[in-house]
């Protein structure tokens, strides 16, 4: 069990607590600077900008920040410009906040790095809306002040990303250490003998999807950069954590059998080893705080001796058992991986030099490439089009909101319904239903901590109060949208107090009005639905062409460091996507339970499918030099092609359309050999049982 203090440490050392913390001071720095100049007027004009803006401030690759802060103060700019002008002519300002909606919702076709610059452009209009102007040329002030606090933002965002570019890749690269920690948990909760098998096995695909999450957030950054030592040293670290990822998913390829098996002892152990691989991940974590950090390789190897020990004598107990050879493996595989996780601490460590294996890679492939070019808005104007459909509905859910405050203008207030639409309001049912819940208790609990604060704080601390709460909206946006709406709430009830201080209806009315937009959002949320179900059979045949690419890659003697690593990405990616789709879905009404099931059990199967996948090149790491290299050649590239065959499409199930792969019978020259046959079937059960699930009609029909 982790002590006290490094449990806190290791909940603080997060990119999302420090990324909100560099928001909150720059947003505060920003303020104090105008308000020490033009007064306090000016000072919340001129944050409302920063805080627009701020909204883009991620932990993005240093090379896409000017790009992205760029994009982020022109859309600052232009909506508060253009709520500002507007709202002289009732019409125009419809028409102004139609084209609000239509703008966030088409730019969801760029991916999710412009949901933040669509919310930068809702916070903008909604922000301006909520200042009273009288003239043009108030508003044309209100519009410079603006200008100059996004501006000033920018400028100290921009130093920042530059000056701790290092230690923002070192906290992505935490996550991703973070993440695969508490996948050795699920792992180890597999290996308790007295859990439920269903739900721990849920539980384990759903912490690799988040890692999966993780591992490309922190390619995207650190596969950016690599021309110092420093950034090479960085990539060893992620290069070793895949390759201690890929050793523990291989080690899941006879789950099944395990699962089932009599030897609770042996199960025990396996989940006390893993546990402790967990330990010893978050211990390295920490070392990451420091730039030249210094770790010592802790390997447990009494703890392993012990294992393969026990996994022997129940050999020598049991010598024709066959769940005895797959505690073996596993056992052997387990071993092998706290191998590689010693490596990862040797290349954390500053006194080891970097490899050479960012060279030998193509590393510029393993970057997500977001969609660009306005070409992809042009794609968008047909009515297929998710993007379209989405924005559609968001544009006519805010002119609704607009028209209900306009008709009933003593009991709504435009501005904070309108963001609460647009905050609730995502392009799934799913998403939109959870955020919807989200923002109404969120509202509750930060309008009644803002009673709470203005009637025991002084004004000073109320003012430290909204610096901190705009930082933890900022920090908790992607993580958790309960706690940010609570900071939102606060931040913006803080200051209406300074506005027109202790107006206790304000309370009330803005309870209000997040019920009335998000009774809106719910509404709307039917119009030009985007079914999770309608995407589902092409998420289906997307991840069998997935899995048919690595077992391309993957049954091979000898492999291609390039072509299997990208291949396994693009696996662990694709089973990622349908465990999120089976989860929205699950959200959805009218949604067939026995289709879910069959989705869920499709899921599990692919994931054991990519286990059994990844254990080929740890085989060859431990049994290569004992295996006779032409039968074990000619039995490999039979699999594979009937493999391969299998999965593309997932309808061919016909034997006799598969090749025919020589009998195994000569492949018992030796154990090596024995235990190739045996994965090579294995292999081959399991993309038959990937294929056959995936050609159900329940589905297809879903």
């Amino acid at each position: 069990m982790a002590s006290f203090p490094r449990t806190i440490s290791l909940a603080v050392f997060r990119a999302h607590i420090e990324n909100g913390l560099s928001v909150a001071i720059g947003v505060g720095l920003t303020g104090v600077s105008i308000g020490w100049a033009l007064g306090f007027d000016a000072a919340i004009a001129a944050a409302s900008g920063a805080v627009c803006v701020s909204v883009s401030d991620r932990s993005d690759p240093l090379r896409m920040k000017p790009w992205i802060m760029g994009f982020a103060f022109l859309a600052a700019v232009f909506f508060t410009g253009l709520s500002g002008f507007a709202r002289f002519d009732t019409t125009a300002f419809i028409i102004a906040t139609a084209f609000v909606g239509l703008f966030a919702g088409l730019i969801s076709a760029y991916g999710k790095w412009v949901m933040s610059l669509a919310m930068t452009s809702v916070l903008a209009f909604v922000f301006a809306m909520g200042e009273v102007l009288s003239t043009p040329s108030e508003a044309a002030d209100h519009l410079m002040l603006t200008v100059c606090g996004a501006m000033g933002y920018i400028v100290y965002a921009m130093a920042v990303a530059w000056l701790f570019d290092d230690r923002g890749r070192r906290l992505l690269l935490a996550e991703a250490m973070h993440a695969f920690a508490a996948y050795l948990r699920a792992k180890a909760a597999l290996y308790n003998p007295d859990t439920a098998g269903h739900g721990a096995f849920r539980a384990l695909i759903d912490a690799h999807a988040a890692l999966a999450d993780r591992l490309q957030a922190a390619r995207d950054s650190l596969f950016a950069r690599r021309s110092h030592r420093m950034q090479l040293k960085r990539i060893d670290t992620l290069i070793a954590l895949l390759d201690a990822f890929e050793t523990v998913l291989s080690s899941d390829a006879d789950l099944e059998a395990l699962r089932h098996a009599p030897q609770r002892d042996l199960m025990w152990r396996m989940n006390a080893f893993v546990g402790q691989m967990a330990e010893e991940v978050e211990r390295l974590t920490l070392a990451l705080r420091f730039r030249h950090g210094h770790t010592t390789p802790l390997r447990h190897a009494e703890d392993a001796n012990a294992l393969l020990a026990a996994v022997a004598q129940a050999r020598t107990a049991a010598p024709g058992d066959p769940t005895i050879h797959a505690f073996t493996a596993t056992a052997n595989k387990l071993v092998l991986a706290d191998g590689y996780i010693a490596n990862l601490a040797a290349a954390l460590d500053n006194a080891t030099q970097p490899t050479t294996l960012a060279a030998g890679l193509d590393l510029d492939l393993f970057r997500q490439d977001a969609p660009r070019g306005i070409g992809v808005l042009l794609k968008q104007f047909r009515g297929r089009s998710a993007a379209l459909r989405y924005a559609i509905r968001l544009s006519l859910a805010m002119t609704a909101g607009l028209g209900l405050t306009l008709l009933f203008p003593r009991f709504a207030h435009a501005n904070w319904v309108l963001l609460t639409i647009a905050l609730i309001m995502r392009a799934n049912y799913s998403v939109t239903s959870q955020r919807r819940w989200d923002r109404v208790t969120g509202t509750l609990i930060g309008c009644a901590l803002a009673v709470l604060f203005i009637n025991t704080l002084p004004a000073a601390v109320l003012l430290l109060f909204i610096v901190l709460a705009v930082g933890t909206s900022h920090a908790y946006g992607l993580v958790a949208y309960r706690v940010t709406a609570v900071g939102a709430s606060i931040s913006s009830l803080l200051l209406l107090h300074f506005v027109d201080p202790l107006v206790h209806p304000e309370f009330f009315e803005r309870i209000l009005d997040t019920l009335i937009g998000a009774g809106l959002s719910w509404a709307f949320s039917y119009l030009l639905p985007n079914w999770e179900r309608d995407d589902l059979p092409g998420t289906v045949q997307g991840l069998l062409a997935a899995d048919a690419g690595f077992a391309d890659a993957a049954l091979r003697r000898s492999h291609s460091a390039q072509a299997y690593r990208l291949a396994r990405k693009q696996t662990l990616e694709a089973v990622a996507q349908l465990s999120g789709a089976i989860r929205r879905l699950a959200d959805e009404p009218n949604t067939n339970r026995r289709a879910l099931a069959s989705l869920g059990e499709l899921l599990g199967a692919n994931y054991l499918l990519a286990s059994d996948l990844s254990s080929m090149p740890v085989l060859m790491k431990l049994r290569a030099q004992d295996l006779d290299q032409g039968v074990a050649d000619t039995a490999i590239a039979a699999t594979r092609m009937r493999v391969v065959a299998l999965l593309n499409g997932g309808t061919q199930t016909d034997d006799d359309a598969l090749p025919q792969r020589d009998s195994l019978a000569g492949m018992h020259g030796s154990v090596a050999m024995e235990v190739l046959g045996r994965r090579l079937d294995h292999i081959e059960h399991a993309a038959r049982k990937v294929a056959r699930l995936a050609a159900r009609p329940v589905i297809e029909d879903i």
